[in-house]
This record gives structure tokens, sequence and C-alpha cells, in this order.
């Protein structure tokens, strides 16, 4: 039987929006504790730690060849985990809630009917 493969967190350096959509993200070393304190760095949920803000106007100007486009692949993962996150995570906490809600009613249910089996 093959060995599971380990799974290796990726770090991410990104060029981003002023909204937060990242329009291009690279590979990035995993920063050590002293580099974080150092530089007040900061690694959200999605493993960025370095993040270069700016405005659609600056992308237009550059040149095609000098625009930061290193891996379209690893851009729409991150756009997509941050849109799963923004707009399906709160659903499901909606329907967990609902879950329980009902839970919670069918409990009182089956005692209300449990009591009147026992008289």
């Amino acid at each position: 039987m093959a060995k599971k493969p380990r799974r290796r967190r990726i770090y991410y350096s990104a060029f981003t929006y002023s909204d937060g959509a990242a329009v291009s993200c690279v590979p990035w070393p995993q920063p050590t504790a002293k580099q974080i304190k150092d530089r007040d760095m900061y690694v959200d949920e999605d493993f960025l730690c370095r993040e270069h803000r700016y405005k659609a106007s600056d992308f237009v100007s550059l040149e095609p060849e000098l625009a930061p486009r290193y891996s379209d692949i690893l851009t729409n993962r991150l756009n997509t985990r941050r849109a799963i996150r923004e707009l399906v995570l709160p659903e499901i906490a909606a329907l967990a809630e609902t879950l329980q809600r009902i839970e919670k009613r069918l409990d009182a249910i089956e005692r209300s009917v449990g009591i009147g089996e026992a008289s």
C-alpha cells in the first residue's frame, strides 16, 4: 500500500485590488516567526503572507509583459476560497441553526408523546 502524501501548507504573496480580489499570486516561502515579527507580517486563513494592493488603473497603465500574471491557477484558487467563505459558509451556518431548532422541536414532541404513553 502506498503512503499517503503529506500535504504541506503553501504560503502566498498576492497582488490584489483594494476590495481584496486577487489579481495574481505566487507561492512564497513560509515566513519564520522572526520574519513575521520584524516585518509586522500577518498570515491570514488562506496562508497569504504578503499582499500588494493596487488600483485597477495601476494594472491598466502597465505594459502587458510587466503585468504581474504569475499564476492564474493559484489566483483562481484564492478567489474561490474567499468567495466560498463569504457566500456559502454563512448559508451553511443558517442551515445548521435551523436544524438545531428542528431538533429541539422534535425532542419536545418525543417527550410529550413519551409522557402520554407512561400515563
